[in-house]
């Protein structure tokens, strides 16, 4: 055996961050196992076997003994957990093992001697071999009971169904695919169990302009009914170019609450800011869309940037959910550009911004307001086609999950396709790419980037509880799970994911649903202002394998993407 550290060397030599281990598809246990229905969230604690008890009697007597020198220096919580720390092999046999049952191994963290696993019911008792009985409670389960392999590395096994977190029965499940609910999306996304430790440096950023104002007490009400274990959650307000945030029944809030009651439930654990942002942008080459620019105005993008650009670093946001857009052609150029470039700008300071793509598929009023009067277009959606945010966009249902109509998407007229999208876009276009020629431009940046569930979400506003759709909604949900991948890379010494494309682009299916059933519509020959505008009959794109115009590469495998994070 190989001989204890002296105690007086161990203070400095603490645990270091966790080996990261690729889960395999699950296998065979040992032992037929009855396992529940349900979806219960648990919780096993597995203390190791220590490397060298002798460090601990070691510390006590220098510690406790007036002789000593050492003595009354006692000893901080991460030194005194490193006396029991467990050998490298036990670790990593251990780990092993759950990766072998099907644990993702963003799921299991080490704590001194103990590797804490937070999985599915089912799956802990078919580990540990239990019979479900929901009023047992935490147990301590008998070593003898692992595989032997196993075993000989553990002290004691500590199961525990989680208090706080919903049971899920098949009813649930049904109830999901009339409406969605935190929990459903938990489910549907493979989010499971995951809680971010809170940490202010991951902050997670909710944009609400046109006087939209998010309530306190409609979050605590929907936490309280649809995410109990989110029940003391909460978020700051932060006022930009003077806008406000007012609580009270009668402000305008239906966008503010939903995007805050997600964002909140599904970033469990995220500090999460509102952005109020005041002011309006009345620069804009009016369309069919929006005709009187003098009483009529678009969001104040620039200014919404250029807060954040003057932000110290640790103040910035992570990542940012913006509900908002217009035609693209609405803005001038030069304007989209500055204010794209100010969204890259966040990016090389490691901010991720996630848009909705927009809720007019491929276009309502789908005229040009180039002076080509009789010019019929699609119609891109700006800030969704700058290169340097990730656009959304929409699904629908769960048995399976198919692409919602109004999902906006297309290809920028405004900004050319980046070098990351060239394989994917470019592969569309080589099957696709005939079907609407002369309605887009093929060498514009294709959009959306990814995908999540825009219809039939519950939700609280002015007293009520009510329900709401669109890719206003697949937003903050797609940036929750990043602000989750955050703060798993902060659990592992690596920085916030920044900038999201580039990365997206390059693991595209091996982390996402790929959405290849139904169609976005638009073009039908009214516009928003219900004036007579081009019908293009058929207007639509459709979902495909692979990346498409209305979903992207798909809906995220949070569970995939937890471990890709870290590559």
């Amino acid at each position: 055996m190989k001989a204890c550290l002296l105690f007086l060397g161990i203070t400095t030599a603490l645990a270091t961050g966790n080996p990261i281990v690729k889960p395999s598809p699950p296998g065979s246990q040992d032992g037929a196992i009855q396992t529940t229905t349900t979806t219960q969230l648990a919780r096993i604690s597995v203390a190791l076997q220590p490397e060298c008890r002798e460090l601990l009697e070691q510390a006590l007597r220098h510690l406790s003994d007036p002789s000593s020198p050492r003595y009354g220096r006692h000893l901080g919580r991460e030194e005194a957990k490193a006396l029991l720390r467990p050998r490298q092999e036990s670790t990593d046999a251990v780990r092993g093992w759950l990766a072998r049952a099907g644990v993702p191994a963003g799921h299991v963290s080490t704590d001194g001697q103990f590797l804490h696993v937070q999985t599915l019911a089912d799956k802990a008792q078919m580990l540990l071999g239990l019979k479900y009985n929901s009023t047992r409670g935490s147990q301590t389960i008998a070593v003898s009971s692992l595989p032997e392999r196993i075993g000989r590395h553990v002290m004691t096994v500590q199961y525990a169904p989680d208090p706080l977190d919903q049971v899920w029965t098949e009813a649930d499940w049904e109830e999901c695919k009339t409406a969605i609910t935190p929990g459903c999306l938990r489910r549907l996304y493979h989010v499971d169990n995951y809680r971010a430790k809170h940490e202010s440096s991951n902050l997670f950023g909710i944009v609400g302009f046109s006087g939209q104002a998010a309530q306190y007490d409609e979050l605590d009400k929907f936490l309280h009914d649809f995410a109990p274990s989110s029940a003391n959650a909460n978020f700051s307000i932060e006022s930009v170019n003077g806008g406000q945030s007012p609580q009270g029944v009668n402000e305008p809030a239906s966008e503010a609450n939903a995007d805050i009651q997600y964002a909140v439930a599904m970033g469990y654990n995220v500090p999460v800011r509102f952005y109020a942002v005041g002011g309006e942008n009345h620069d804009i080459i009016p369309d069919l869309d929006l005709v009187d620019t003098e009483n009529q105005s678009l969001e104040p993008f620039l200014e919404f940037t250029s807060h954040l650009l003057d932000l110290p670093d640790d103040e910035l946001p992570k990542v940012v959910s913006i509900s908002y857009g217009a035609n693209e052609q609405l803005f001038p150029p030069s304007y989209a550009q500055q204010v794209c470039d100010m969204f890259g700008q966040l990016g090389t300071r490691g901010v991720s911004i996630v848009v909705a793509s927009g809720d007019q598929g491929p276009g309502v009023s789908c005229q040009s307001n180039d002076g080509s009067a009789t010019r019929p277009k699609f119609m891109p959606s700006f800030p969704a086609t700058c290169p340097y945010v990730t656009s959304v966009g929409a699904t629908r249902g769960i048995g399976p999950e198919v692409a919602a109509d109004f999902s906006s998407g297309g290809f920028s007229d405004y900004f050319a396709r980046p070098a990351w999208q060239d394989r994917a876009v470019g592969a569309y276009l080589g099957v696709h790419g005939e079907e609407w020629k002369g309605y887009y431009d093929p060498r514009g940046r294709g959009f959306p980037d990814v995908a999540a569930q825009g219809v039939n979400y519950r939700f609280r506003a002015h007293r009520n509880e009510s329900l709401i759709s669109g890719t206003s909604l697949s937003a903050p949900v797609f940036a929750a799970l990043i602000a989750l991948l955050n703060d798993h890379r902060s659990k592992n010494g690596m920085p916030s994911m920044g900038f999201l494309n580039p990365w997206i682009y390059s693991i595209g299916s091996h982390a996402f649903t790929d959405i290849t059933e139904s169609r976005s519509t638009g073009c039908t020959g009214k516009s928003i202002e219900r004036l007579e505008s081009p019908k293009i009959p058929n207007a639509g794109w459709d979902a495909v394998p692979g990346w498409d115009p209305v979903t992207g590469w798909g809906t995220p495998l949070f569970d995939r993407l937890l471990d890709l994070s870290l590559v």
